[in-house]
């Protein structure tokens, strides 16, 4: 089985699919990360791809070669692809199982985090130097969250994270898993 893990920015796309597929031991790869093996550095991907919409269809191709790449058990962490014609194929696959990751607004700005002009991730500070930032960001998760909902309505499948740590969400997200298909034989 193929796992797509969909979900906004900082929701735990990478950091729980690292995880989960550590328990299933499947392979794990992201959307991201195949980026930056391509052009070094987001900042480069982006000058390529100048407008927004040739970005989401070029990552959902890039997408569609990841899933093409590996023959089964595999965990994908999928960056947010704003036009569904960029991912409606991949979720079609009969070995895809399509997961939107969810969580309440808090606990994403808990996990926020942004890269820096080296994609150098650092985490925000919100108690002290970024303090005056916190409700503006907490806004803008709150109008992602239902812009994304509307984009990712095809993914049947839907897991809310509810604040949990990154060990507790795996172990649910197998549980999660073995009830949607039980013909999918998941190895510990």
């Amino acid at each position: 089985m193929k796992i797509l893990l969909f979900g906004i920015s900082n929701v735990g796309k990478s950091t729980i699919g690292k995880r989960l597929s550590e328990k299933l031991n499947y392979d794990f790869d992201d959307v991201d990360d195949e980026i930056k093996r391509r052009y070094g550095i987001i900042d480069k991907f982006q000058a390529k791809y100048a407008s927004y919409r040739e970005r989401h269809i070029e990552k959902g191709k890039i997408l569609e070669e990841l899933v093409n790449k590996y023959d089964d058990n595999v965990v994908i962490g999928v960056s947010p692809l704003a036009y569904v014609i960029a991912f409606r194929k991949v979720i079609a696959y009969d070995n895809v199982l399509s997961i939107e990751l969810l969580d309440r607004p808090e606990n994403i700005l808990d996990r926020l985090v942004y890269a820096d002009e080296n994609d150098v991730v650092h985490k925000f500070d919100f108690e002290n130097k970024d303090a005056d930032m916190k409700s503006y960001y907490y806004k803008e998760i709150k109008k992602d969250i239902t812009f994304w909902k509307n984009v990712y309505r095809k993914i049947e499948n839907k897991f809310n994270i509810d604040g949990r740590n990154v060990e507790e969400t795996a172990e649910e997200l197998v549980k999660y898993i073995e009830k949607i298909d039980k013909k999918y034989e998941v190895n510990f």
